[in-house]
């Protein structure tokens, strides 16, 4: 429902907190310098340097853990203040929408009723890309503003080490509350400070569906 301009997306318990879409306005490594083969981005996707009994990796590359993850993460697109983004719910593996001022998860689909506009609240020219620990809003295509009582989420990715935030992580976004979006059934709560599949969200852009 509607109030005053602020769409409200349900209630949750306990603590009573709720979702809300709000009209908002303008918002004021560890890969070496040795250069990619063909073999090197063949390999990317290995858990391992094993693969093919004629490949030799760079110099240098065998003596270090999980390189072939390390450069296949590298190669994501970094996530930029102003991108437009669509965030895949981990449980229902479908892509979260805004549509008549609800918030759900019911298609694996990127259309225009999917799509975010992500901003951030941090200022200055090296803030650009966005990262871990970022306060974030979300913006619909509608313009309206995906939100907790009018604050910004905090962007959680455990485990994150240095570096921007890239396509394909999955994150947490904390309300001020201390408490983690989620899709429970046909809407969006902020309940619990859990973080599960039910508060898990994908990160992708237009080209990523499969």
């Amino acid at each position: 429902a509607l109030r005053g301009g602020v769409a409200e997306m349900g209630a949750a318990a306990p603590p009573l907190l709720v979702l809300f879409l709000s009209a908002v306005g303008d918002f004021a490594s560890l890969v070496g310098a040795i250069p990619l083969t063909q073999q090197d981005l063949l390999a990317k996707g290995w858990t391992s340097w094993g693969g093919p009994k004629d490949y030799t990796p760079p110099f240098g590359v065998a003596e270090v853990t999980s390189t072939a993850h390390v450069t296949s993460e590298a190669l994501r697109p970094v996530v930029h203040r102003g991108d437009t983004i669509f965030l895949l719910h981990e449980m229902t593996r479908r892509n979260v929408d805004v549509d008549g001022g609800k918030i759900r998860a019911r298609r694996r689909l990127h259309g225009t009723r999917q799509a975010f506009v992500i901003e951030k609240l941090e200022q200055g020219a090296t803030c650009g890309n966005i990262y871990p620990g970022d306060r974030v809003f979300l913006r619909a295509n509608t313009g309206m503003q995906l939100e907790v009582h009018g604050e910004a989420f905090t962007l959680e990715v455990p485990g994150a080490g240095p570096g921007p935030l890239r396509v394909g992580t999955t994150i947490y976004l904390r309300s001020h509350t201390g408490k983690h979006v989620e899709i429970f059934g046909s809407s969006a709560k902020a309940r619990f400070d859990n973080q599960g599949g039910l508060q898990a969200f994908r990160v992708e852009k237009a080209e990523d569906v499969n």
